[in-house]
């Protein structure tokens, strides 16, 4: 998949091509300091302690929007929180040391380094003992200035799959912007998806990043919050948020096997610009694995479960407009399912509105959705949705 935290920015109405990268800074594997899991003591299966982030201190450093503060995004860092508070930041080439403030939430923290030299190119931390080099990105909020921006996390997704999803929602959600991170798929190139996005009519512009990091499996012995060590995806939420997303119109997050569904009303972007308070949260359907065409992607299903129990995808998700100010304070996180530290209040359904959850679109990485199933008249039904 290529060089890790290196992606392709294309404007397709221009044609013009630009490298981005992020700046991710690990431990070294060799140290002895790393990141533990929670409650530490307590013995975990293997493959969740396969999967758990050691040594990812941070993900992307960045200007912020208005070019005077730099952000740091990375996982929380439970037990190296102390090495955190004693980390000293100095930014290159000037060597000014800069005040840190951190940000902490479930799964992610952020670091507001303030008033730093309009120079700097680089941050230079010391941490429990190590040197770490952060080349300072540009911000990215301009590009995708008064954009419909959707985002999603992938691995080894088809690419009829990712073709489709980003189709149908340029199509019926008016999207124009689209940024996909790659989680390390090994079944094809970078370029492949680079090709796969810039084929769609009407798309405006696509980011493509190469994110092959830790994606912890759920930690099974904790009954509350058991997904709170996907420091990855989590954390992307922020990135898009305040390095390229705090200037679009509303900005979309959905998996490749979701399909947003507005019903004949305002596409979501509208509908979350529209909300009191700047978002717009789906409640989610499932659609069965039960295959009626040939199409190979999300239009070969349409049939669910008649009992709503079953039927009903219990986390939702959301559009959110990140113009409104109180999307600014560094204490608001976006998660998967909700919006960490938003009003009260501040979540908005819509009558009708909702997103498709498709079953049969699925790599089973993470549980065995997509094992075709039949047809039984007792208990499914079949909708009609317009794809």
């Amino acid at each position: 998949m290529g060089d890790a935290s290196i992606g392709c920015l294309l404007d397709l109405s221009t044609g013009e091509r630009e490298s981005m990268r992020l700046s991710t800074v690990q431990l070294d594997n060799a140290s002895d300091v790393k990141r533990r899991p929670k409650y530490p003591e307590r013995e975990r299966p293997e493959k969740f302690l396969a999967s758990f982030d050691f040594t990812t201190l941070y993900y992307d450093c960045f200007w912020d929007q208005n070019t005077k503060d730099v952000l740091c995004v990375g996982p929380t860092p439970t037990n190296l929180r102390p090495h955190f508070k004693r980390a000293v930041y100095r930014a290159l080439p000037s060597g000014k040391q800069i005040k840190a403030k951190h940000f902490f939430s479930l799964t992610v923290m952020s670091t507001q380094l303030k008033d730093v030299p309009v120079d700097t190119t680089a941050i230079e931390m010391h941490f429990a003992g190590e040197p770490h080099l952060m080349p300072v990105q540009p911000n990215g909020c301009d590009e995708f200035s008064r954009e419909n921006l959707m985002f999603t996390l992938s691995k080894n997704n088809d690419l009829k799959w990712i073709k489709f999803w980003a189709e149908y929602h340029v199509r019926k959600q008016n999207v124009s912007a689209i940024i996909l991170f790659d989680n390390g798929s090994d079944q094809y190139e970078m370029d492949d998806l680079i090709k796969t996005l810039t084929d769609i009519d009407g798309l405006k512009k696509v980011l493509v990043v190469s994110m092959p990091y830790p994606y912890c499996a759920k930690d099974e012995i904790l009954r509350v919050n058991p997904y709170w060590a996907h420091f990855l995806q989590i954390a992307l939420m922020s990135i898009v948020l305040r390095r390229f997303g705090m200037g679009a119109n509303a900005i979309l997050n959905l998996d490749i096997d979701e399909l947003a569904n507005s019903n004949g009303q305002a596409d979501v972007f509208q509908l979350a610009e529209q909300s009191s308070l700047g978002i717009l949260a789906m409640k989610g359907v499932w659609v069965e694995p039960i295959a009626e065409s040939e199409f190979g992607d999300h239009r070969d299903f349409c049939v669910v479960a008649k009992n709503k129990k079953q039927s009903h995808c219990y986390g939702d998700k959301w559009a959110i407009d990140p113009k409104r100010k109180w999307y600014k304070k560094l204490k608001v996180f976006p998660y998967m399912h909700w919006i960490e530290n938003r009003p009260q209040l501040g979540r908005r359904y819509v009558e009708g509105v909702h997103f498709w959850h498709f079953k049969g679109i699925n790599t089973n990485w993470k549980l065995n959705r997509a094992t075709p199933m039949q047809f039984d008249p007792e208990i499914h039904e079949r909708r009609n949705i317009e794809f």
